[in-house]
């Protein structure tokens, strides 16, 4: 038999582009109140600027699990968005996940999504 742990979320986000700046400004909530464990909060801070011939997104996230669990984290993230053809987009970006539980080690990563349009 398989259990399934239920649980209540919520999450609301909005985004905010102004016109006198080439940008989109973007916020999410998130929370997570699960039958069994400890709840957890996430808060996300995002911008998308206009850069040249591309898009480059700047991202926060904050993890915060009730309780000081080993679970809170710390998220940034860079990418910079490009059309290499009129079928071709090409993102690169790197990213951190930063642990606040000490003796945790950090998470540092680089990702390149290349999508392809028919």
């Amino acid at each position: 038999s398989t259990d399934t742990v239920g649980g209540d979320s919520f999450g609301i986000g909005g985004y905010w582009t102004p016109d006198a700046f080439p940008a989109t400004i973007s916020v999410a909530y998130d929370s997570d109140d699960p039958e069994s464990g400890a709840d957890a909060t996430d808060m996300f801070v995002g911008i998308d600027w206009e850069v040249g011939p591309g898009m480059l997104s700047i991202g926060y996230n904050n993890r915060d699990v009730d309780g000081g669990s080993g679970s809170d984290q710390v998220n940034y993230e860079v990418s910079y968005t490009y059309s290499v053809t009129d079928g071709i987009t090409i993102t690169p970006g790197i990213f951190m996940i930063e642990e606040t539980t000490a003796g945790s080690e950090d998470d540092t990563g680089i990702v390149v999504e290349t999508v392809f349009s028919f």
